[in-house]
Parts: structure tokens; sequence; C-alpha cells
């Protein structure tokens, strides 16, 4: 003691120096409470207090670094831990901490020596033995590790950190199954411990069990609310489990905390693609690449946004930027394949696609896409012996599965098919495409039963998702009496698909419903002439009130339609009189008189996901149109491909008198017969009864099943179908010939 403390022992001081060490011991008490009860910033104040009246209090010192530690700020707990254990401390628990200090500043090989001096005072030390642990796991020394915790967890079994990061260990040794056991005794002993929780949904992730997994990191998001790393989990998770929408909302929160983080920015492209929300994607995509701009998969996101935004020669160089990044990149190579396809490079396309197979070897997907481009380019042959080796390819995942399945039934080996698609969606519940694609081939093939039931899954593929509404109001699949109830038919997909199934309407009426019908703007004044509606509305407008509702191409299913009891009667729409008989006045004009007259349709909706396969160039046509008669163009819209073919052909182009469907339906009414491909044209020629030849690829759409040449849809429809897959060349010879023969027989007749 200094020679200025020995000249202060009055008796005055004396009792103010014990009422002072009393002070001093009552607020240690307090203060050692707190820091039991992790009230770390309180019982940091009180031994700041202590070290003000006594700088060299060991006790504050110790204790105040020890708080330090667990408010997370090592670096200011490491000299008042030193300074405590110059002063005399020297009991195993202290230099345990010292060591818990240099492991939480990465200072593994200095910890390793301290804890080693700690253990040798004390081997059954919890606190050294634990921070021993941790330092092993920093250091990647898994099984030392492990036995370290074992040893501290025999000595103090209520260690909540020594099980948490003893399933860590176990996880790295890819023991995820026991790494949960300590994960739970971890929770048992701390509920609200966050990382605990976290480290079990990554051992549930694991293990497969995703949806646990999901739940243990909302649970840990209580804790922790708004956490953008958990939040990044969730999301990733959500994306596994097919709930896209979720996830982004899930990134996007996570964002509006780290807006410059590149792997949640990447992760919300994954959303947006897979949400087919394309202008969304390509805004996120420049996000991205202004952050990245060398990121492979960004140029590959960015070309999808643009290729499904319909901007080809875009998404070729998006897609050109994806491969010279990384030329192993599988689907940019495809991807950048298809936008060229849609360009008419069909040359291009199939060096992309030879180029990726040679990086790839055999391939189940590039193999179909590479079929698919030689049809384009009319090598048939050579089209189906690609289709066959995508067949033969040994498939694990549910992409390769489908694709695999696809080039079966182009190879007409539907049972093949069928179980390849159920495969897929056994492999992957969540590629909602391939039970689509299943339920569809189950259509194809007559299968009305099981087909109609597994249809309802279109609504968990992503390009279907954004259009499904009134989810929040009951729907209507023919389990329930409707009598006296207003039910809501509405259209969900293409005009084709409208037209082809409100015919259901009249039954529903029929079973005492009040029928309201929203159809596009475009059909509306056509669908007037529909019985059994009470009420047309067009979809944007008004809808009124009502109690059940069913999309159009659900109805089959609510019927139990099989293919005795399609509801076939037609004409089941009417043509407006006074327009058809302006079209019968306007036709006297462009055809000479006797002339037979024959509406032509050879391509649709360029933006129809299966357009490659069911349009046709026009030349194409010309075994049909040079025949001997009239022959008249009921494309609204005329390719820029098909232009000069047109002008040149002696077709008559009444294209752009066609105001709406029921002036198209009208024309078609004035004609002697209608020839076309699988586009809503034909939907409308057979509603309205006319006589209706159509020309249908190998693997058709579902409606239009297989192997025949009528419809049980169209009573007056006829259908030519290809042998080889892509072979309209023979297909339009086949109806050439037919024409020819149709025209000679009715002029017979008359």
């Amino acid at each position: 003691m200094s020679a200025e403390h020995k000249g202060l022992q009055g008796p005055a001081m004396l009792a103010g120096t014990s009422a002072v060490r009393a002070a001093v011991g009552d607020t240690l008490l307090r203060a050692r409470a707190l820091l039991q009860r992790r009230e770390t910033a309180a019982a940091q104040r009180l031994y700041q207090g202590v070290l003000l009246i006594d700088p060299d209090n060991v006790e504050a010192l110790h204790l105040l670094g020890v708080a330090c530690l667990q408010a997370g700020d090592a670096k200011q707990a490491e000299p008042l831990i030193v300074r405590s254990l110059k002063l005399g401390l020297g009991r195993a628990w202290n230099i345990a901490n010292h060591g818990a200090v240099l492991v939480a500043l990465g200072r593994y090989a200095e910890a390793l020596a301290v804890l080693d001096k700690a253990l040798q005072l004390d081997a059954n030390c919890a606190p050294a033995l634990l921070a021993l642990g941790n330092a092993l796991l920093a250091l990647g020394r898994w099984p030392e590790a492990q036995a370290a915790y074992e040893q501290a967890l025999a000595n103090a079994p209520g260690l909540p950190e020594a099980w948490c990061n003893r399933g860590k260990v176990l996880r790295a040794l890819n023991r995820p199954a026991d790494a949960m056991i300590s994960f739970d005794r971890a929770l048992r002993l701390e509920p609200a411990n966050d990382e605990a929780r976290t480290h079990r949904g990554h051992a549930l992730r694991d293990l497969g069990r995703t949806e646990e997994a999901l739940r243990s990191y909302q649970l840990a998001l209580v804790a922790r609310p708004k956490a953008p790393e958990l939040l990044a989990l969730c999301g990733s998770l959500l994306t596994d489990l097919g709930r896209d929408l979720e996830a982004l909302g899930c990134l996007d929160e996570a964002l509006l905390q780290r807006p410059n983080d590149v792997q949640l920015l990447y992760q919300s492209c994954v959303a947006l693609d897979r949400l087919h929300s394309h202008a969304d994607l390509l805004t996120r995509c420049d996000r991205l690449l202004a952050l990245a701009p060398d990121h492979p998969v960004a140029w590959l996101a960015r070309g999808n946004a643009l290729q499904g935004l319909h901007r080809y020669p875009e998404a070729v160089e998006a897609y050109g930027n994806a491969v010279a990044r990384d030329p192993s990149l599988t689907d940019a190579w495809r991807n950048h394949a298809s936008a060229l396809r849609m360009l008419g490079r069909y040359a291009d396309a199939l060096d992309d696609y030879d180029r990726a197979l040679a990086k790839t070897g055999a391939n189940a997907e590039l193999l179909y896409n590479r079929a698919a481009t030689l049809q384009q380019l009319g090598h048939y042959d050579e089209a189906l012996t690609s289709y066959e080796a995508a067949a033969l390819v040994p498939a694990e995942t549910a992409q390769a599965l489908y694709s695999q399945a696809m080039a079966l039934q182009q190879l007409r080996r539907d049972s093949e098919a069928l179980a390849c698609y159920r495969q897929a969606r056994e492999t992957d519940p969540n590629h909602g495409i391939a039970r689509r694609s299943e339920a569809f081939c189950r259509l194809l093939t007559g299968d009305f039963a099981q087909g109609w039931l597994q249809h309802e899954s279109r609504w968990s593929a992503g390009d279907t998702i954004f259009h499904r509404r009134y989810t929040d109001r009951p729907m209507w699949l023919g389990a329930e009496p409707v009598t006296g109830k207003t039910v809501l038919l509405h259209a969900e997909q293409g005009f084709g698909d409208t037209l082809q199934f409100c015919r259901y309407a009249p039954l529903v009426a029929a079973l005492g419903a009040t029928v309201v019908l929203e159809v596009p703007l475009a059909l509306k004044p056509l669908l007037g002439s529909l019985r059994g509606v009470d009420l047309l509305v067009a979809q944007g407008g008004v809808t009124p009130p009502f109690d059940l509702h069913c999309p159009l191409m659900s109805l089959p299913l609510a019927f139990a339609t099989n293919l005795d009891t399609i509801p076939a009667e037609v004409p089941y729409l009417q043509a407006d009189p006074g327009r058809r008989q302006a079209w019968r006045q306007r036709l006297d004009e462009v055809s000479a008189p006797g002339r037979f007259r024959v509406g032509l349709a050879w391509s649709g909706n360029p933006r129809h996901n299966n357009d490659e396969n069911r349009s046709i160039l026009l030349e194409h046509f010309a075994p049909l149109y040079g025949l001997d008669a009239t022959f008249i163009s009921l494309q609204p819209l005329v390719r820029e491909r098909d232009k000069a073919c047109l002008a040149q052909s002696g077709i008559v182009n009444l294209g752009a008198e066609l105001s709406d469907f029921a002036d198209t339906a009208a024309l078609i009414d004035a004609l002697d017969l209608v020839i076309c491909v699988d586009t809503s044209v034909a939907h409308l020629a057979g509603a309205l009864g006319r006589p209706l030849w159509v020309l249908l690829p190998r693997v058709p759409d579902w409606r239009w099943l297989l192997d025949r040449d009528d419809s049980p849809w169209y009573p007056t429809a006829h259908l030519f179908r290809q042998d080889k897959p892509g072979d309209w060349p023979a297909t339009i010879g086949n109806a050439a010939q037919a024409l020819s023969g149709w025209i000679a027989e009715k002029r017979a007749q008359r």
C-alpha cells in the first residue's frame, strides 16, 4: 500500500473504508446475479462502477471481461481478463475464460496453449473443455472437438453451447441424425437458442426433411426477427418446396436490409425465373449484374427474362455472355439454342446443342431439343434417332426424366412416357410441369378418369400460378348441389380453350344454377349466342356476387367426362346472321362464281408454349392453295416470315377486315370448308359445326387424342396427322390429295 494511503488511517476513514467495501461487495453480488441471467449490459455497468472505486479489483476485472465476451466484444474482453490473471487469478476456470476469448478472436494456436494450462490444473474443467472444443471445431479437427465436447458434457451436462456445438461437429462428420439429438438437447436447456434452432434446420435439411427444416428456421426468426441470413435460408427452402412466391417475399425482405448482397439477389432471380415474372426478373438481373458483371448465371437469368419477353436477339446476346464466362453452363447453351430457334436460326441452334453435348455427354434434355431442331430443319429421320437417344439416357433428376418422357411420347411409347412422368414428379414433387404433362399424356391416350384429376395440378406449374384467380372463394368441382346458387365460370387460358369448354355452361344451368360466364373481351360478342348463360362479363370488368366458381377447364372433371359423355352437340355457338350475310357479299366480290371457298389458318399465337410444333410456314401450304378453289386467309395476324409468300400465293387476305371473333365466326359460317392447324380457328369452326380439317403434329395437344381421324369434341372435324415428328410436307400432301378429291366430289354433287 502506498505512503499516501498509510497516512489516511484515522477512525473516520476506517469507517468509510468499511462502508465502501460493503458497497463494493454488494455491487459485485448484484453484478454476478445479472451476469448469470445474461443481462450483460446491466452487469457491465455495475462492474465498471466497481472499477472506478477499486481499479485493481480482480473479480470486477475478470467478470467485466466475461460480460464483454458474452456481449460479443472479445477485443475489449481480452485486456480485462489478462489483467485479472496478472493480478493473481489463476484458477482453471479463469484461464479457461482467457482461452475462450482467444477462440473468439480467432487466435486458435494461442487458445490451445492457454487451455492446455487450464486443463493441467483441472482436467475436468467444463469451461476449458468447451473452449477447447470450440477451438478444434474452428480448426476443422472434428473428432478431437467431439471428444472435448463430450468430456465437457460428462462433467456439466447442462451446457447448451456444448450440446449445440457438438451437433455442429456431428453434422461436419456427416451424422445429421445424431446432430439432431444434440440440437434438441440444447433447445431443451435453452428454448430460445436461435443458433441451435438454425443448425437444427441445417441437420433437417441434410436429412431431406425440408418442411421441418423450414419450420426450424422460421422459429429461429421468432428470436431474431428479420435476420437476413435466416430469411435467405427460408427463401432457399421455400424455393426447394416450389413455393416460389413465398420465397420471393422472404428474399425481398432480406434485400431491404442488404440491398447489395449478391447471393440474395441471385436467389431472388431464381424465384422470379421460376415464377415466369419476366419483367421483374430483368430488372433484378440488371441490379445483380451492376454489382457482379461477370456472374454467368445472372447473364443466364437475364437471357431467360428477355426470352420470356420475346426479345430474342437480346436473349441470344445475354446467353452468349453467360457461356463466354462459363462454357460449362449447359442451361445457357440450351437456352441460347432455344432463342436462336425462335429467330429461325435452326442450323446455329443445332450447333449449340452439339457443342453442349460434347461437353456433357449424353443428356436427355439436350438430345430432346436437338431432335426438335432437326425436325425444323426437315431432317425427320435424324430427329427420330435423336429422340431415341434421349429416351435411352439414364435419367435420375426430375428434369431429365421429364425430357425422357417427352422423347418417349414422340416415339409413341406412351406407357413408358407415363412411367417417366410419374417418376419425375416422385423425384421432385414440386416439378409442376411434369405433373401437368403426365395429366396431358393421360388425356391424350384417353384416360380421362385419371387425366382430369391430375389436370388440376396445372396450377402448381410456374407458368400458370399467376393466372389462378378467385382462390379465396369456394370452388365447385361437381360434388355439391348448385340449385338456386350463382356459379361463376371463368376462362383461364387461351381463346381456343374458352371456345372449347364454354360448351359446359348449359350443363351447369341445367343443374339449376344461375350461370355467370367470364371470358376475354374479344370473345364476348360471340359468346352471347351460348345457351344457359344468365350473365356474360368480360375479364377485367365488374363480376357480380356469386356462391361458387369453376375455371372452364375444370368443368370436365366436375361432370366426370369420359369419351362417351363428351357434350358434343354442335353448333353450340352461332354466327350473327347480319354479319354472315355481309361476309357472303364480300366473298362474292373476291371469289369467282361456283368456286368452293376454303378458309386457311397456318399459324397460331407465336407466344404459345408449343407454337413451334403446331404452326407451319405458309410456303408449306402451297400444295393446298394451288388447287382449284378460292382460299381465304383466316389469320388475324400474319407473321413477317409469311408476308411475301402470302402476297404471291393468290390467297385472299381478309385478316385486316376481321374486327373480332364474332366477325371471324360469321366469315367461317360463309365458307365451305376450313383447313387449319391447332389454333383457336379450329375450335371456332368446330363450335359452329362447320366442315373442318385440322393438321396435327405427331404428338398433338391432348384434346385431339391419338390414332383417329375424327374428334369426339367436334363431330364435323377431320384430322390429318404427322407420321414422323415435324414432317409437315407429307401431312399437307395427304390433305391436298384429300382436298382434290373433296372438290371433285362436291362438284359432282352439284
